[in-house]
């Protein structure tokens, strides 16, 4: 089936960053300052795994995350659909480590497989993302983890670019997503245990002040003022568990 349009668009767009740029971040699509905040805010999040626990990162990048948990003990693979990313992430990371090219709205993936999927930087650049949550909850064993981020449609500054764009005619280059569509997707797919963490990313020229987004009386003060955190931050992290009754296969073969 041939991809969407916009998909293809930031397909190219990856595949030409992965072979001219070098920085993790750049590869990624990210700033410096705005990736550094992601890992960190996982960092922070996740409770790790058992030794040897088999992970997937899709949309790898140049491996940032897959290096992360294999220094944590897990076994991950790097999976990303630019060929090049994937080449650079093999280059600068340990030669045990495991790496494919793959999409991650068809996972070629033995269903209930794996002990945790993390997907950062993908949903944005998808037509259709509840699609490539199936995927991940049931490529993931009863009881894994799945960690998904997305950019938040409802944060202040989203909604102001958002209304320009409109205003002056201009299609958004980027999808940006509610976080009660993230939920509902994965509690349709049946996953269990369903959090949302609040991740406020200032620009790149304003990073020295992100530190302040960090400090614990600010996560407090967003915890505690309804609607604080959808407006303040520009991601959107949610976690979740594979509920212990998974969903059958529908006869195609895909998931149901």
């Amino acid at each position: 089936m041939p991809r969407p349009k916009f998909e293809e668009q930031w397909r190219q767009r990856f595949i030409q960053r992965g072979t001219v740029c070098q920085d993790d971040a750049d590869i990624a699509g990210w700033t410096r300052s705005g990736l550094e905040a992601r890992l960190r805010n996982f960092q922070r999040l996740w409770p790790g795994d058992v030794p040897g626990a088999l992970w997937l990162d899709v949309g790898c990048g140049a491996g940032s995350y897959t290096r992360y948990l294999a220094g944590q003990g897990v076994s991950p693979i790097g999976m990303d659909y630019s060929l090049p990313s994937v080449q650079k992430a093999r280059e600068r990371s340990p030669v045990a480590m495991t790496w494919a090219v793959g999409d991650v709205t068809q996972l070629a993936i033995r269903p209930a497989s794996l002990d945790g999927v993390l997907c950062f930087g993908v949903m944005q650049a998808l037509s259709r993302p509840e699609q490539a949550v199936r995927e991940l909850v049931h490529a993931t064993r009863p009881g894994g983890q799945v960690w998904i981020d997305a950019l938040n449609r409802d944060c202040l500054t989203t909604r102001i670019r958002c209304l320009v764009a409109r205003l002056t005619g201009r299609a958004p280059g980027l999808r940006y997503d509610r976080v009660g569509d993230l939920v509902a997707w994965l509690e349709r797919e049946g996953a269990t245990e369903v959090r949302v963490h609040w991740i406020p990313i200032l620009p790149g020229r304003l990073q020295r002040y992100q530190s302040l987004l960090e400090r614990p009386w600010m996560r407090r003060l967003i915890r505690a003022v309804p609607g604080l955190g959808s407006l303040l931050s520009h991601a959107i992290l949610v976690s979740a568990k594979r509920s212990p009754h998974p969903r059958p296969f529908s006869p195609e073969g895909r998931r149901g």
